[in-house]
C-alpha cells in the first residue's frame, strides 16, 4: 500500500518541489497550504490556514478521507520575512512588533505542534513501517544570524536592515520539540527528526547575496534540490534508528 506523507506548506518554495520529488518517490503526498496547489493531479491539496490552529480537527478529517495509510508528517510551512518584500519585521529589535512575533510563532512554532497532535490519531501504527516525522528548522534556529550580510543592503536602501529574533527563536523552539518528542514518542514507533537549510537562492537582492556567500566556506547559495535527499532518507527505513536529530545542509554556513 502507498504511503501517504503529510506535507505543510506545499505551495512554497521548498514544499513544492519537495511535493513532486516525493510523489516520484513512490509516496502520495497530501500538501496543506493556504494558498492553491500545484496543478498535479497525483498529489492532493488541502487549501487551509494553518494559523486556525482550533480548526485542526477539521483538517485531519480531509486528510483521513484521502488516506488509510499515513505514514509521515513534514511540517515545511513557515513565515520567514524577506527583506526584497520590505517585510515590516526588519528592524531594530528595539521596534519588535507584538503583532508579528505572534505570527511567526504561530505558523513556525504552534502549528507543528497542535499538528502534530492531531495526527498521532490518524497515523497507521498498523504498519510494520515507522511512522516519520520531520521538522524544517533553519540555521537561524542554530546560531545567531550575522547582521553584517545585511549591511550593504541597508546602506543601499537607506534603511536599517535587521533578521528579526522571532525568526531565530521560532526555529530553535521548533528544535527542542524535535527532541522532546524524540524521546516521548519513541516507544510509539515513531521518529522524529529535522533538516536545518542555510541560505537558500531565491532571487535575493545581489548585495545580500555576495556577503552571504563572504561568510560560507563552499562560496554558494544551498538550493532546493540540494535538501531532496536528506527528506528521502529520514523518511525511509534507512534512518530507522535516527530520532531527535538535525541535519544541517548549509554548505559550511555554521562552521565559522
Amino acid at each position: 500500500m502507498t504511503e501517504s506523507i503529510v506535507l505543510t506548506g506545499g505551495s512554497g518554495l521548498i514544499g513544492s518541489k519537495l511535493a513532486i520529488y516525493l510523489t516520484g518517490k513512490g509516496y502520495h503526498v497530501i500538501s496543506v497550504d493556504k494558498e492553491d496547489g500545484i496543478g498535479r493531479d497525483e498529489i492532493d491539496h488541502i487549501i487551509f490556514d494553518l494559523a486556525d490552529i482550533e480548526q485542526y480537527p477539521l483538517l485531519m478529517t480531509k486528510i483521513r478521507k484521502l488516506s488509510t495509510n499515513l505514514m509521515g508528517l513534514i511540517n515545511n510551512a513557515a513565515i520567514n520575512p524577506m527583506i526584497e518584500k520590505s517585510a515590516n519585521s526588519f528592524g531594530k529589535f528595539e521596534d519588535i512588533n507584538l503583532q508579528q512575533w505572534n505570527a511567526e510563532m504561530k505558523i513556525n512554532l504552534s502549528a507543528p505542534v497542535f499538528l502534530t497532535k492531531h495526527m498521532l490519531e490518524a497515523f497507521n501504527f498498523n504498519s510494520k513501517r515507522k511512522c516519520k516525522i520531520i521538522n524544517m528548522l533553519s540555521t537561524y534556529g542554530i546560531v545567531p544570524p550575522n547582521q553584517n550580510i545585511y549591511k550593504e543592503y541597508s546602506k543601499k536602501t537607506g534603511t536599517e536592515t535587521y533578521k528579526p529574533l522571532s525568526y531565530s527563536a521560532s526555529k530553535a523552539a521548533l528544535g527542542m520539540v524535535t527532541r522532546y518528542l524524540a524521546v516521548y514518542l519513541a516507544k510509539r514507533n515513531i521518529t522524529v527528526n529535522a533538516i536545518a537549510p542555510g541560505g537558500i537562492g531565491n532571487n535575493q537582492d545581489e548585495s545580500f547575496v555576495k556577503a552571504y556567500l563572504e561568510l560560507t566556506p563552499m562560496k554558494k547559495m544551498g538550493s532546493v534540490e540540494d535538501l531532496l535527499g536528506a527528506f528521502d532518507y529520514l523518511l525511509s527505513p534507512a534512518s530507522d534508528y535516527m530520532t531527535g536529530q538535525t541535519m544541517i545542509i548549509d554548505g559550511g554556513w555554521t562552521l565559522w
